[in-house]
């Protein structure tokens, strides 16, 4: 009767492979929700906050230059030079944000598909014991019903 013992152990195991499953899928889903709150939140509060920063810099740069007398509509100039500059620097700033946000957006959406991967190995490891555990249940039973002509023989 110890195919009892396997016929129980096999089905455990399906359902814990399952359970882990289940378990990996959530995480993903929360990895997921995790990037889209992140990038929203890049969206909604760092990119604005980045462009008034910069916003207020040229126009701090602005007014010292102004104070100080210079000439800054002369094209061609040191001013307009330095202001051109700061203003090809802060474009490039800006994109630098935007593409480590985007980087951090994929990168939690590749870790939340490895995390399903990882799911579906489980579940299918649950059953590949499951399988061997009801295969080996079946041999039992084919075993004593040969030995003495009933499958509950021990």
């Amino acid at each position: 009767m110890s195919f009892f013992g396997d016929i129980l152990g096999g089905y455990g195991a399906g359902q814990l492979g399952k359970y882990n499953q289940a378990l990996y899928n959530q995480e993903a889903r929360l990895k997921v929700r995790n990037a889209e709150i992140k990038k929203k939140t890049f969206e909604d509060v760092d990119k604005p906050r980045i462009i008034a920063q910069h916003e207020r810099d040229r126009s701090n740069t602005f007014v010292s230059f102004i104070k100080s007398g210079v000439d800054v509509s002369r094209i061609g100039e040191s001013p307009f030079l330095v202001m051109l500059d700061e203003t090809v620097e802060q474009a490039f700033d800006l994109e630098i944000a935007e593409f480590n946000s985007t980087v951090e957006y994929q990168n939690e959406l590749n870790n939340a598909s490895l995390l399903r991967g990882k799911g579906a190995g489980e579940a299918y490891k649950g059953r590949i014991a499951r399988n061997t555990a009801y295969a080996k249940a079946a041999g039992k039973m084919f075993s004593n019903y040969q030995s003495s002509g009933s499958i509950l023989t021990a």
